[in-house]
């Protein structure tokens, strides 16, 4: 019998409708096997009540297995989404009103394990979502999502990946690994953002000459000037103790280059 929740809608009740029809044609010749020994005046003990009871039993788990596929469906459709392209404040409104839509559905249903697995699994989906928004994070590059993909085993490309690829290869179990790389991923993001705050402000710096009392031309703003190739001197510095300034070549390429123009 399709009792376990794992099993599609479709699938389950394909087995019932071949169930059904098998038993059926039991009932039709255990009917007539009746009528017969009847016509010929033989006793036969009273039957079929079995066959009844069974059929009554494949009716119920029909109308549950039909009144899961439209949630399933529906959950199937979120599955499919790809994640890059993935808005995850209407992918968790769409589990909520999913799992709202399955709470209303009546308790005859609800006590089967077609339902409590699939009822199960929204909740597990909705109470994860922050982590699958977690990694929605900007500062998750290519070289994160190879690691990512790498430790749960998923052989698709980034743009290919969908949030049911995700949950089904067990993302929300690995909470702590998943922490590990977006920790290391905003902490290169950091040194991403210091370093292109130094390129942007002596690539674009030019120098304001005022005449000093007819005879000289000097730089204006000399104080404010050296405050920030200081300022910036001393963080290109830092950050060279960095995990993450080691771990990344063009963080270590671009660093050394400003180094080497700034104290010139």
């Amino acid at each position: 019998k399709p009792l376990r929740g794992n099993l599609k809608p479709e699938e389950a009740i394909g087995k019932l409708t071949k169930f059904e029809y098998m038993m059926a044609k039991v009932k039709l010749d255990n009917e007539n096997l009746i009528k017969a020994k009847d016509a010929l005046g033989l006793e036969h003990a009273v039957e079929g009540s079995g066959i009844s009871e069974a059929l009554d039993e494949l009716f119920d788990l029909k109308e549950v297995w039909e009144a899961t596929i439209k949630p399933y469906e529906t959950l199937e459709e979120i599955k499919e989404i790809l994640f890059s392209s993935a808005v995850m404040r209407k992918v968790r409104r769409s589990l909520e009103d999913l799992l709202a839509e399955m709470r209303s559905l009546p308790n005859r249903i609800r006590q089967y394990d077609a339902y409590t697995h699939l009822h199960d699994a929204v909740k597990t989906f909705i109470s994860g979502h922050a982590m699958m928004t977690d990694l929605k994070s900007e500062a998750l590059k290519d070289r994160h999502w190879k690691i990512i993909l790498q430790r749960l085993g998923i052989r698709v490309a980034y743009t290919e990946l969908t949030i049911g690829l995700l949950w089904e290869n067990s993302v929300l179990a690995r909470k702590k690994d998943m922490h590990e790389i977006l920790t290391v991923a905003q902490g290169e993001m950091a040194l991403e953002i210091f370093l292109s705050q130094v390129r942007d402000r002596w690539i674009k710096q030019e120098l304001e000459l005022v005449l000093y009392q007819n005879r000289v031309r000097l730089i204006r703003g000399w104080d404010e000037l050296f405050a920030t190739l200081d300022e910036h001197m001393g963080g290109l510095m830092q950050m060279r103790s960095s995990p993450f300034y080691r771990a990344v070549r063009e963080f270590q390429e671009e660093g050394k280059l400003w180094e080497d123009r700034l104290t010139k």
